[in-house]
């Protein structure tokens, strides 16, 4: 079975914001005739994949705009908090809400120590655009777009990798030692966030390479 996980590279990231714009299109945008509607107030705070920015001292990317969304722990802390087993992981370990389940205890949002989960309490009209799209009054995370798939494929693009010009975001099989992800992962140039929560994501990122500073007079 395929272990699916992301990697984003922040060379090539450059907070263009499309991958937000695409995932609000896919995952949250409601759409009536012509009339678009968002969630109310600041949208992109809802986007399953949005602008962050780290300045904690030791990490390869400290200070550096990043993204952050569900990196889909194989050691999951909302699934190890949520009391009713609403929140699972897939056969290819993406992590998943079953709203039927969910009673809106807000446990998981409160577990995930990257705050990746959001909820939206407020009205969008409009019908959702998929089964797994943000549902307001529930918990709401990145999927890796899984609806494009299904949860025993592994052939599908996400939203967000789709809509980056700039191949600074790969998806794929980290057990399949062809794919692209794997090999990055393998060769060490991915690292993930906060290693020592020992929750074992599979969202990974390449640091940006550090350039020394360099004086008016061109020496360093």
């Amino acid at each position: 079975m395929a272990r699916m996980g992301m990697i984003i590279d922040l060379n090539r990231c450059i907070t263009c914001m499309a991958c937000t714009i695409a995932c609000l299109r896919e995952n949250v945008m409601r759409q009536t005739g012509d009339a678009v509607e968002l969630p109310e107030g600041n949208s992109t705070y809802y986007a399953r994949t949005k602008p962050a920015k780290m300045t904690m001292e030791g990490y390869p990317f400290s200070g550096v705009t990043y993204f952050i969304q569900c990196l889909h722990c194989e050691n999951a802390p909302c699934a190890m908090a949520c009391p009713t087993g609403a929140t699972y992981i897939t056969e290819n370990g993406v992590v998943m809400l079953d709203h039927n389940k969910c009673i809106g205890c807000r446990a998981c949002v409160i577990a995930c120590p990257y705050g990746a989960r959001t909820m939206y309490r407020g009205k969008i009209g409009g019908p959702a655009p998929h089964s797994e799209a943000l549902l307001p009054g529930y918990p709401d995370k990145c999927t890796f777009c899984i609806h494009r798939g299904s949860a025993s494929s592994n052939n599908w693009v996400p939203a967000c990798v789709e809509a980056c010009a700039f191949g600074a975001r790969m998806f794929g099989d980290l057990d399949d030692p062809a794919s692209e992800v794997s090999r990055i992962v393998r060769s060490g140039k991915a690292v993930t966030l906060a290693p020592e929560l020992g929750t074992r994501p599979k969202l990974f990122f390449i640091p940006p390479q550090r350039t020394p500073a360099v004086s008016r007079t061109g020496r360093k």
